[in-house]
């Protein structure tokens, strides 16, 4: 098979005008009168060549708004349909709420403001396209790399319309590790809009993968006073008295069907993929959105990458499924976020009340506080009182978040951050509570209880269970405002209950994709287990550690050292390598390489840095070397990192172990040395997961 090259847009730039070759095919019954989309003879066209579709925005001047009577009556119909859907146990996609929202102001991004409608119908109009490649309801897997903007849920949401499973990629991946992934995936279509183009062309190439290619005039323009649910616009049609959803697949298909596959590194040293099914990414969204309370009436600032839980399914699924408002930044900026957050130069419908980050971006967000507001005591006064009264919650994921964080950011801003936890393979599990009162505490280093619908239970090393608790909807612990004070902590025990944390519940994921042995070993009579040493105490249980060291969580990050440690061995320098995760405050952890040279080779950490730029994330390139003549290992061959850590990193829990400045019980061997650089990797969410939501000061 050849490679084809599709570029689809509603207007043409200038530039795009002598694009070659258009494949049409009317399909109203996907399409509605959105007109059309590529065939397969337009697919046999010259390979290499991108094929672009003209298609014509909806002339809205056709279209007869209904009054308020009709509006009303559709939308409590469709209500219903959701409603019944939900109780049969079927499962009712974020993308077909967007139909109970319309006109509403869905995404504001760098480029415009778009509305549900607009979003649904682009999505629409991507989705013919899709089935027309992929066969629609077929679950071939559809891998795309979209910038932090309305694009991204377009394309999720038109992957999902036409019954296939998201792979979303990260634009801070190298490529190589991108062909990994559509490799990995067995994926049919790849996704991509201008910026990427260069990046995914080549993959297509090389793999012989048909590429899309969409940017922002592909969303098409729509009168706002077109009601979405107007017949006119074949949304939903009238059949023997019911209303249906027109186009979409049946409720029993998505409640048997995969969603996503979100890949996360592994201890075999190759990212595995997560399938999760629409389950459980219904499940996931709606255990947040009821625990953390979510509106219609929310604005969230989104600045995290949505190739991860945090971004994808807490930041942007959670708002979007009960009709919320997101105002997406394309990267984290420290300037950008503080203009937002307290609504400089900002209309007051795109100000905001929630804000999600790591705390690496909660670090930086000190310092530009202290450089620029800190010395001012009416800027000090005025942001705690504005945050205090316009920001509803505030969520800091991804990693443990350091007391000092916790503190400062409640001086600053008069918010307690809310610490959560949980996984690419479970979405969150445990949250510290939304609501506070005498019991119910948002305690710094610990992550709560188990949210609505999710069961924990610590165990013992022979799998003996030592605890359990099962999170409930609007009880206990996640009682509602209205309701009595929480006055009774679950389980209560008088001494600290430690094991693994494991976790089950319509949350957990289906499988590691193409890996059933992987899969199984990670189970245990039902529960997942994390990996991760939990301590249940005083009513709330705190994440102790990982028990396994090869994972190391650095900016966000869950990063496996295996991997680095597999390409750093592809140096001709290097006999032998450890890599290691050590303590730092800003990034968790920093990724430190400890290595063994081949005789009369030298290696130092500038060119080491640039060596495995090429070959993994930046986000994973060690910041610290340090050079030793033998790598200890056992008897058995094995090298035991705590060891290695405590031998040339000092004690783990020292923060001057991650800087050039380290006091290295090791210094004094001549044999020894250490080369760090105190350069940021990148901040981002990835599979093991502490967050902190914030709220006002009581």
């Amino acid at each position: 098979m050849s490679s084809v090259f599709l570029r689809f847009s509603v207007g043409f730039h200038a530039a795009r005008r002598s694009v070659r070759g258009v494949g049409c095919l009317r399909d109203k019954r996907l399409w509605g009168n959105f007109g059309p989309q590529v065939t397969a003879g337009a697919l046999q066209q010259t390979p290499g060549r991108t094929y672009a579709t003209n298609i014509k925005a909806q002339d809205s001047t056709t279209v007869k708004k209904f009054d308020a009577e009709d509006e009303n009556e559709i939308l409590e119909k469709i209500k219903n349909i959701f409603a019944e859907e939900e109780r049969s146990g079927h499962v009712v996609p974020v993308f077909k709420k967007a139909l109970l929202h319309g006109n509403k102001v869905a995404i504001k991004d760098q480029i415009n403001e778009y509305t549900y409608h607009r979003l649904y119908a682009a999505a629409k109009r991507l989705s013919a396209q899709i089935s027309n490649l992929c066969g629609s309801g077929s679950n071939a897997r559809v891998t795309f790399l979209c910038p932090n903007d309305a694009l991204y849920p377009v394309v999720q949401w038109a992957c999902w319309f036409s019954g296939q499973v998201a792979v979303p990629l990260s634009t801070r991946h190298p490529t190589e590790l991108l062909k990994y992934f559509v490799k990995d995936s067995e994926s049919t279509l790849l996704i991509t809009t201008p910026e990427y183009e260069a990046v995914m062309k080549p993959i297509s190439e090389a793999l012989q993968k048909v590429l899309i290619v969409i940017d922002h005039t592909f969303i098409p323009e729509i009168d706002a006073q077109s009601f979405i649910l107007d017949p006119k616009n074949e949304n939903v049609v009238r059949m023997a008295g019911q209303w249906n959803i027109e186009g979409v697949l049946s409720a029993d298909f998505y409640g048997k069907s995969d969603a996503m596959i979100l890949y996360t590194s592994g201890t075999t040293g190759n990212p595995k993929g997560v399938v999760l099914s629409h389950k459980n990414v219904n499940a996931q969204v709606n255990c947040l959105t009821d625990a953390w309370q979510f509106s219609s009436k929310d604005c969230l600032l989104h600045v995290l990458p949505l190739n991860h839980v945090h971004g994808c399914v807490n930041a942007l699924m959670c708002p979007l499924s009960v009709g919320g408002k997101l105002i997406m930044q394309d990267h984290f900026d420290s300037h950008n976020v503080w203009s937002a957050l307290l609504g400089i130069n900002t209309p007051t419908k795109d100000r905001v009340n929630m804000f999600m980050g790591v705390p690496t971006i909660y670090n930086f967000l000190i310092d530009e506080y202290d450089k620029i507001f800190a010395k001012n005591s009416r800027m000090v006064e005025y942001i705690q009182n504005h945050c205090e009264k316009n920001i509803r919650l505030m969520i800091s994921g991804s990693a443990p978040l350091p007391n000092t964080v916790f503190s400062r950011w409640y001086d600053i801003s008069g918010h307690r951050l809310l610490e959560r936890y949980g996984m690419t393979e479970i979405g969150m599990a445990l949250s510290n509570p939304y609501v506070e009162d005498k019991v119910r505490q948002r305690k710094p280093g610990t992550v709560g209880l188990p949210l609505p619908g999710v069961e924990i239970r610590i165990a013992d090393g022979d799998n003996k269970t030592l605890f359990t608790c099962k999170g409930e909807g609007n009880k206990g612990f996640w009682a509602k405002d209205e309701q009595p004070v929480y006055t009774k902590k679950p389980d209560s025990k008088s001494e600290p209950i430690i094991g693994e944390l494991q976790v089950k519940g319509p949350n957990v994921f289906k499988e590691y994709y193409n890996r059933p042995e992987e899969t199984k070993k990670e189970f245990i009579d039902g529960y997942f287990k994390t990996g991760d040493i939990a301590c249940y105490d005083d009513g709330s249980i705190k994440i102790m550690g990982r028990s396994n060291v090869d994972i190391i969580k650095s900016g966000g990050f869950k990063i496996s050292a295996l991997e680095i440690e597999t390409h750093i061995l592809e140096h001709p320098s290097i006999k032998d390598v450890a890599v290691v995760g050590i303590p730092d405050d800003t990034w968790g952890e920093r990724i430190a390489a400890i290595a063994v040279l081949r005789p009369n080779f030298e290696l130092d950490l500038e060119t080491l840095k640039v060596f495995c730029t090429d070959r993994v994330g930046k986000y994973a390139v060690p910041s610290v070397l340090k050079i030793i003549d033998e790598m200890p290992r056992n008897a058995m061959g094995k090298i035991n990192k705590r060891d290695v850590i405590r031998l040339y990193f000092g004690q783990p829990q020292k923060q001057e172990a991650a800087t050039s400045k380290a006091t290295d019980p090791a210094s004094e061997n001549k044999s020894t040395k250490s080369t760090s650089s105190s350069e940021p990797t990148d901040n981002e969410s990835k599979k093991s997961t502490t967050t902190a939501t914030t709220e006002k000061k009581s």
